[in-house]
């Protein structure tokens, strides 16, 4: 039984005294009104205490973080591409108040926001994001994007993308929508690696679900982040990605139809926005 349901039984079966000495029950609303009342103070107490839960969770990890010689590393080899950096957009973090790994990639981003001396918010978008998370990263003065872009973020000033393990159809849109020079000289990404991308996958393959990705890899300056952080799997695999100056003015880097990506059902690795509003309606 539950603190809640307790506590309406025995509200139930309380009695009070008239004046004539009689005992009676108390009303039906006035019952219902305590009730209530006592369920929402519960309901906001847990609610209160889980965020206290993951803020402490959450610097722990970033204290952690900041004693490890693998965010050493990382800022010794990614904070001078940084320098100008003023947006920070985060996307599929996933859900971080449940997973260590979403946890550590979140507390990842905020110190090498910190450490770099940033002086931004951080934007952040997972579809999978509960109330309570949302809720979390207002507390920690981050900022949320409301609306499924399924990665089509169009920048016109220095942007960090963190893309922790995302798929590659998010990098793949982020990479369309912004494939020109003067656009593309604006993106740093963080995700997982181009080269990985482009050697695990066949080349027919890659040509419908990352043909940018494909267009990019030889674009794209590359620095992998050495992975010799204490757990393994949560940064594993993950690189810094930038435009390459010695590519863009060559000629025939950027034919290319500027179609929409468009991906076939089973084929698709990403929540997207149709799928959502499909989700919220049924």
């Amino acid at each position: 039984m539950s603190e809640v349901d307790t506590v309406a039984k025995e509200l139930e079966f309380k009695l009070v005294v008239t004046k004539n000495g009689k005992h009676r029950p108390k009303s039906r609303n006035k019952l219902q009104s305590s009730v209530h009342n006592i369920g929402g103070q519960v309901c906001v107490e847990r609610a209160e205490f889980c965020q206290k839960t993951a803020l402490t969770q959450l610097q722990q990890a970033e204290s952690d973080l900041l004693q490890s010689e693998f965010l050493r590393e990382c800022l010794a080899s990614i904070a001078p591409i940084l320098a100008g950096v003023e947006q920070l957009i985060c996307l599929g973090l996933g859900n971080f108040l449940d997973c260590t790994i979403a946890r550590y990639q979140l507390a990842f981003i905020r110190c090498v926001r910190s450490q770099t001396n940033l002086p931004i918010k951080g934007q952040f978008f997972d579809p999978v994001f509960t109330q309570p998370e949302v809720d979390t990263l207002h507390a920690l003065g981050e900022s949320i994007l409301h609306e499924n872009l399924e990665g089509k973020h169009a920048v016109e000033r220095k942007t960090l993308f963190f893309l922790p393990h995302c798929p590659k159809q998010i990098v793949n849109n982020l990479l369309w929508k912004n494939w020109h020079p003067d656009r593309l000289a604006n993106v740093v990404l963080l995700c997982n690696s181009f080269n990985t991308v482009v050697n695990n996958n066949p080349d027919r393959l890659l040509r419908v679900n990352a043909g940018y990705i494909l267009r990019a890899v030889d674009l794209f300056q590359e620095v992998p982040l050495r992975n010799t952080f204490r757990f393994g799997d949560v940064f594993n695999d993950t690189s810094l990605h930038y435009l390459s100056d010695e590519r863009t003015s060559e000629q025939g880097v950027w034919d290319c139809s500027n179609e929409e990506p468009w991906y076939e059902e089973e084929d698709l690795e990403l929540i997207s926005k149709d799928k959502v509003e499909r989700l919220v309606f049924v």
